[in-house]
């Protein structure tokens, strides 16, 4: 299981001047970074385009490649004595312009990724040593750097407790220490978001075979139910949130595009330009945290019930009324179940949607009139009747038709 904490710290040094010093190595190194960042999705971005967003020509696939360490565009960058982060970035920037391209980059849905400043440092595990002095949990970092667990007041004693058996678990190498990122809070604190590869057996214990079965639709963005027990089940969501929020959001990004055209120049077309990013920028951000709060529900339903596994459909752009489409991703939402899933050990499967609202859960009868309705769902075969989205989330859970998921 893979789990990330975040753990306020503080640098251990005596001579105040030293200290400062070792906080702007830490700053300059992050901005390094960021600028390593943006000139690396420069050059993926620009030979996406050249190569007209055709991701199997020759000059894109070449580009990719390129993207290593020992690319050109870097030789100006200095990371810092020790700093071990140009191989995290090339591999973060092609990450991130694959689920950029699945995201809709193409269909101009989604903007070129751009890394703000203050994007945490990435730090490999290994560069990360824990150990204690006397009472103090103490962090060796690079450049003879060293940190000093900051572990909170009285008031939060279980936080406290827990915290401490945590790191107690990786001076003991009971937990691996993974890639994990450096970061100043909006309160200038420095924060270390940990990040650990916790055993299974240590953390969860799930019922052997259990499955959460999970119908992605419209009226219920996600409706869930047990593979063994049915009458366990939730629907979680409600589309007309999304779309009533998301449509306000839209109508408004439109009005400023009827300016614009209006607008010979000058400043008040940079100031509409302006706003039309900040809508843009608003519309996929409040998609976003609805899909994060879509996934944190449904993988804490699959961990609250003990499930080894969750099922989803192998979802594509046919299976899904195109307003709907428009307006929420998918893809992204099971990206989000996936490592959320993971990092609490469940495992994701993605199964053949074929059939899967058109079969009783009952009597295995498949027929497009078994659904009568968006909601209602009636086997013609054998008069079982149930809601549509239960009966489909049921299908889902006990589906052994097993497909390739989100990556492939």
């Amino acid at each position: 299981m893979i789990t990330v904490r975040k753990i306020k710290l503080s640098i251990r040094e005596s001579d105040e001047e030293s200290r400062k010093q070792k906080y702007k190595f830490i700053r300059d190194a992050q901005y390094a970074q960021y600028r390593a960042l943006n000139l690396a999705m420069g050059v993926l971005s620009s030979e996406y385009l050249k190569s007209n967003k055709d991701t199997n020509k020759e000059d894109y696939k070449n580009a990719i490649k390129s993207l290593t360490n020992s690319n050109p565009i870097f030789s100006s960058i200095q990371f810092g004595r020790g700093v071990d982060t140009l191989s995290l970035v090339t591999q973060r920037v092609k990450k991130d312009f694959k689920i950029s391209i699945k995201n809709g980059l193409a269909r101009g849905e989604r903007n070129i990724t751009s890394y703000r400043r203050t994007h945490p440092l990435m730090t490999r595990g290994r560069s990360l040593r824990f150990y204690y002095e006397g009472d103090d949990i103490v962090i060796r970092w690079v450049n003879k750097i060293e940190f000093e667990v900051v572990t909170g007041s009285n008031k939060m004693k279980e936080n406290i407790v827990e915290l401490r058996r945590t790191l107690h678990k990786v001076i003991n190498k009971e937990y691996d220490v993974k890639e994990s990122s450096l970061m100043f809070d909006k309160n200038n604190n420095l924060i270390l978001n940990l990040t650990l590869d916790i055993p299974n057996e240590l953390s969860y214990q799930p019922i052997e075979g259990r499955t959460l079965g999970v119908d992605l639709g419209i009226a219920t963005p996600a409706y869930v139910c047990l593979s063994d027990d049915t009458y366990v089940r939730k629907g979680i969501g409600s589309i007309e949130d999304f779309l009533k929020v998301r449509t306000q959001l839209q109508k408004r990004r439109r009005v400023l595009n009827q300016s614009l055209v209006m607008a010979k120049g000058g400043k008040g077309r940079k100031k509409k330009l302006k706003a039309l990013e900040s809508f843009k920028e608003k519309e996929r951000n409040f998609a976003k945290t609805y899909n994060h709060q879509l996934s944190h529900e449904i993988v804490k339903f699959a961990k609250n019930h003990k499930c080894e596994f969750i099922n989803l459909e192998k979802l594509t752009k046919e299976g899904f009324n195109n307003r709907i489409l428009r307006n929420w991703s998918y893809y992204e939402l099971q990206s989000m179940i996936e490592y959320k899933a993971e990092r609490e050990g469940i495992k994701v499967r993605y199964i053949n949607p074929a059939y899967t609202s058109q079969k009783c859960s009952k009597c295995g009868h498949v027929d497009k009139a078994n659904r009568q309705t968006q909601s209602r769902f009636k086997c013609v075969e054998c008069d079982f009747e149930l809601h549509a989205d239960h009966n489909a989330s049921i299908n889902i859970a006990r589906s052994e038709e097993f497909v390739q998921g989100t990556g492939s």
